[in-house]
């Protein structure tokens, strides 16, 4: 048993009025249970004897015992449903929640569709197990104790025949346990790439029909299909495997019983009646060891599932909570010889750079420089390896990190908008804000004749697929707005506009960055001729940096960046 399944098994408990309630169902079910084959082997003999009196009291008793172990039954499967279904909303809850403040890097390199499935798939798994799976075992379990008791108030040498066989159980089990658990992460892992392909398939379906490629995307998702079909197929016929290995153990135990027992009866050292109350408890013992073996089967699939969740959970985030706040930034956004990789890779190499409060800054170079790279480290998405950032004198790691974040607007070259109203996406941040100050910044800004003819109630659709390009940006530059940010980041943020809607963006924009601190991500240079500064990035080092005027002299970087622009124009 893993650390992660104690885990959760503390979790259940700590539940413990159900825990109480469904322990003890278990264990007077299974002791009332136990009864039955005794009664059995009394009403054999009393029919031998023609004891019919003897007979109808038993047949009422036995009807009785079924009653009550119904009863408590059905207490459990209520009360293990009510917890389990407790606790799976608990792990979603957590592992959701956590989702939202791990760092970026978490998310480099993985499949959405991974992810998804943790939370959906494996919690599924999970709930399934512990609704009806582990209820069934623990019931066996006690059953099987219960029997072998019994057993040995009947006939202690003939128990001894019938558990003989449960080493070579054992041994079954151990030998078997890193094949299926091998096999079962695979399933997992399966599921999780054809879940993955799915959702990517359809998120790219505009990309997807627009280059022609529906049949690559078709023999990729039977790719993927038919690896999880041949994973599927090789865990069952281990299962298969191991069920069937199990079923020939219990047989023997059977025969061995059969035969020690009926000596015993030839050579009257018990009744009948015992002997068949034995073999029904036999029956009764193997029978949980074949739901044991499937039960095997089903911890080591939940056991991954268990332990995805819990890893998603105990991610460590980045977030600073118990940091000061900072009201308002007075100076300075500083770099101070900052370095930064992704895995081995040096994105950003000692880097320096000063961002004075109500000054534009435009940071400028080739795709790939670490451009976008500088406006996450400003946000703090990501931590320097060396050298600090730091506010009006004070490490950006010391402030609370969600109160910090709120000092900015972050406009994106193809902003995310979710699924609902534009109005919903405006003001998802706070929906407190009223809906005649969000229509008189839409005036203000001059957007009327973008967001005006949709209309605030207008739905985006997934990711704003009902907008177009530039009424998707002015939904972003308006949901920057209404939150009245100090600092602006804009991450190419007109890049992909048409000339019609760019002219009316771009004046937002200008309207909307008076009086503010900005940090401009862009290669238009409408954009990056009004800052007041410019800094020229290549592979994470600053190679030119000063006023525009300064840097338009022949040969500078800027220059050619500048004649380039001109000449498409």
């Amino acid at each position: 048993m893993n650390n992660y399944f104690i885990r959760l098994l503390k979790e259940i408990l700590a539940y413990k009025r159900n825990s109480t309630i469904i322990i003890s169902a278990i264990l007077a079910s299974s002791v009332i249970a136990m009864i039955g084959p005794y009664i059995i082997g009394i009403a054999t003999d009393s029919i031998i004897a023609l004891k019919f009196k003897i007979l109808i009291i038993l047949a009422v008793l036995y009807l009785g015992i079924y009653i009550i172990n119904y009863i408590a039954e059905n207490r459990r499967t209520k009360y293990m449903m009510n917890t389990s279904q407790a606790v799976i909303k608990g792990l979603r809850d957590r592992a959701f929640r956590n989702l939202q403040y791990v760092p970026l890097k978490y998310y480099a390199g993985k499949n959405a569709g991974q992810i998804i499935s943790r939370i959906t798939n494996d919690a599924e798994t999970l709930s399934d197990f512990l609704t009806f799976q582990l209820p069934q075992v623990v019931a066996g379990i006690a059953g099987i104790i219960a029997s072998i008791f019994i057993m040995i108030y009947l006939d202690p040498l003939l128990t001894v025949y019938a558990v003989i066989i449960i080493p070579m159980l054992l041994a079954t089990v151990f030998l078997m346990n890193k094949r299926i658990k091998f096999n079962y992460m695979n399933v997992r892992r399966r599921i999780a790439e054809l879940t993955g392909n799915v959702g990517e398939s359809i998120n790219g379906v505009k990309a997807i029909k627009s280059s022609g490629t529906e049949d690559v995307f078709n023999d990729n998702f039977e790719t993927v299909n038919s690896n999880n079909y041949e994973a599927n197929i090789r865990a069952v016929r281990l299962t298969s495997l191991f069920s069937s290995i199990v079923q020939i153990i219990e047989g023997l135990g059977i025969m061995i019983v059969l035969y020690e027992g009926g000596a015993e009866v030839f050579g009257r050292v018990i009744s009948i009646g015992i002997l068949v109350s034995f073999i029904v408890y036999v029956q009764s013992f193997f029978n949980p060891i074949v739901q044991l073996s499937q039960f095997y089967n089903s911890y080591q699939s939940s056991s991954i599932a268990i332990e995805r969740i819990y890893r998603i959970i105990d991610e460590e985030n980045d977030y600073t909570t118990n940091g000061s706040n900072i009201p308002a930034f007075t100076d300075k956004l500083k770099f101070n010889n900052v370095t930064f990789s992704y895995g081995k890779e040096r994105i950003i190499d000692n880097l320096s750079m000063v961002i004075e409060k109500g000054k534009r800054i435009a940071i400028i170079g080739k795709t790939g420089a670490g451009k976008t790279t500088i406006s996450n480290l400003i946000l703090n998405f990501y931590k320097p390896d060396t050298g600090t950032i730091t506010m009006d004198g004070v490490d950006i790691n010391n402030f609370n990190t969600m109160e910090y974040r709120k000092l900015f607007g972050v406009i994106l070259q193809d902003p995310f908008l979710f699924d609902g109203t534009i109005l919903e996406n405006i003001r998802f941040a706070d929906y407190s804000i009223p809906e005649e100050e969000i229509k008189e910044k839409i005036s203000s800004l001059g957007l009327d004749s973008i967001i005006g003819p949709l209309g605030l109630y207008a739905n985006v659709g997934e990711r704003g697929s009902n907008l177009s390009e530039g009424q998707r940006q002015a939904v972003s530059i308006l949901r920057a707005a209404v939150n009245n940010p100090q600092i602006i980041i804009m991450d190419e943020a007109t890049s992909q506009l048409d000339m019609k809607n760019e002219s009316i963006i771009q004046s937002a924009i200008f309207k909307f960055m008076e009086g503010k601190t900005i940090i401009i991500i862009a290669h238009h240079l409408q954009t990056i001729i009004h800052s007041d500064y410019i800094y020229y990035i290549d592979r994470g080092k600053t190679l030119e940096e000063g006023e525009p005027d300064m840097l338009m002299g022949e040969g500078t970087r800027f220059y050619d960046l500048y004649i380039k622009n001109k000449l498409l124009i």
